[in-house]
């Protein structure tokens, strides 16, 4: 600050520019994509990680994953959270429609596998407004994972 100016100008200058800062701080926080206010790849791998280590496991969950590359997924499901959060990646991988096809997913399974990422979010600090940003990217893609229908209530008396 120019030693120059009067003290009190001085103080009036750098009490306007204290004033001014949370709402820079707010200004670049806003311009943040989703990825890294999440905390960007590390944290993506760390949570794809242990979210599919988990459904794999899973005896219900892990059944559609029986001869699949999990490593793969894993590399794939990054790139593709990724992708849609704003990170600059490049999802590599096929369509959602291609990959779960013939795999009979139910929504049961579909929503199995969203709370244990919902767990896994939250457990790695994700804020929760990232947590739902991030569910609101996911959610479209239920149409093309869940392929068995839901059942049909029999209109049939008792």
């Amino acid at each position: 600050m120019d030693s120059t100016l009067p003290a009190a100008r001085r103080c009036t200058l750098l009490l306007v520019f204290l004033m001014l800062l949370p709402a820079s701080r707010m200004a670049a926080a806003a311009e943040q994509s989703l990825y890294a206010r999440m905390g960007g790849e590390p944290v993506i791998r760390v949570v794809v990680s242990d979210t599919l280590d988990q459904v794999v496991a899973d005896h219900q969950l892990g059944r559609s994953f029986e001869k699949v590359d999990v490593d793969r997924v894993k590399r794939l499901l990054v790139e593709q959270i990724c992708e849609l959060a704003g990170g600059g990646c490049h999802y590599s991988g096929d369509s959602m429609r291609e990959v779960h096809g013939g795999h009979q997913i139910s929504e049961a399974e579909f929503y199995g596998l969203v709370q244990i990422l919902r767990d896994n979010l939250k457990r790695h600090h994700v804020r929760q407004r990232e947590r739902n940003e991030l569910l609101v990217l996911l959610a479209p893609m239920k149409r093309d994972v869940v392929n068995v229908p839901a059942p049909v209530a029999s209109t049939r008396p008792p």
